[in-house]
């Protein structure tokens, strides 16, 4: 092999490293990875990351160089097309596939709050591929700092969340409820971070309030099969499919007059249904 040969090579290794580092102590809000709760992943798991996340880094930079100039060109309700492409070419560039289900509920004309199970890095992407409109999402604040990325967010309408801040983050949710009422959909997930053990944690109050807040109707979205690809308690990756099942609307006037508990009991119970899980005393 020539010198440039091994100069991209070493280039790649040190990009995998880094990556590897940042996925250890930012993810995707900003917190430390707690200790291992799960099964380990194999040897070829360790080798099979080394090669997809350089991977996954030129993808990210070539989509955050061509999606951001169509994003300030045209208005967000006009490149949700984009933003579901460049959403499955992320995932696919880590070498995971999507399958669908109940695509024609994500496209109705009216503005709902959609709710999904929070398992992996990867679920901003595959939130991507659930854009067929306009939409919004509560994201964490320190992305509005990264370089290009954080524009981006800005310019598409992306709500920056503090979490620790209990004020800025009654105030996102109060710019969530006026998003849907201008006709904007919002994704939100109710447990607010990642599952360490890839079953459903116990939900946070929040999207609760803007959806009774907002008089809004819920729709619900789960990932199977995102939690094994991209684990939080675990760097590496295991390339695989993901299926993404979208659930029947639950209509404000199906639940309003409901207490926000007898609302987050619903809610919990269709997703437990969609994800084909019970209860436990775990999660509860």
């Amino acid at each position: 092999m020539t010198v440039w040969t091994w100069l991209a090579l070493i280039l790649l290794a040190l990009f995998a490293v880094a990556a590897v580092k940042i996925l250890r102590t930012t993810e995707y809000h900003g917190e430390q990875t707690p200790r291992e709760v799960a099964a380990p992943l194999g040897f070829r798991h360790t080798i099979l990351s080394f090669i997809f996340y350089p991977i996954g880094f030129v993808t990210f930079v070539f989509t955050v160089l061509t999606l951001t100039p169509l994003v300030f060109i045209f208005h967000p309700r006009r490149v949700h097309w984009a933003i579901r492409f460049y959403g499955r070419l992320m995932l696919l560039s880590f070498g995971v596939i999507v399958k669908l289900n109940g695509r024609e509920r994500l496209k109705r004309d009216k503005a709902y709050l959609l709710l999904i199970n929070h398992e992996s890095l990867f679920d901003v992407f595959l939130m991507a591929a659930l854009t067929f409109r306009q939409v919004t999402a509560l994201g964490a604040a320190y992305q509005f700092k990264l370089p290009l990325w954080g524009i981006m967010l800005k310019r598409y309408g992306i709500i920056p969340l503090k979490r620790r801040k209990t004020s800025e983050a009654i105030q996102a949710v109060g710019m969530a409820k006026q998003k849907l009422e201008e006709g904007v959909c919002v994704f939100m997930a109710p447990e607010g971070t990642r599952t360490d053990t890839g079953k459903l944690k116990p939900f946070k109050k929040g999207a609760f309030h803007l959806a009774a807040g907002a008089e809004a109707d819920i729709l619900i979205a789960v990932f199977k099969g995102a939690f094994e690809i991209k684990r939080k308690t675990d760097w590496r990756i295991r390339p695989g499919k993901v299926t993404i099942d979208v659930g029947d609307f639950i209509l404000y006037d199906d639940y309003k007059g409901t207490s926000l508990e007898e609302l987050q009991s619903l809610v919990r119970a269709n997703m437990l249904e969609l994800l084909g899980e019970s209860e436990t005393e775990e999660t509860v």
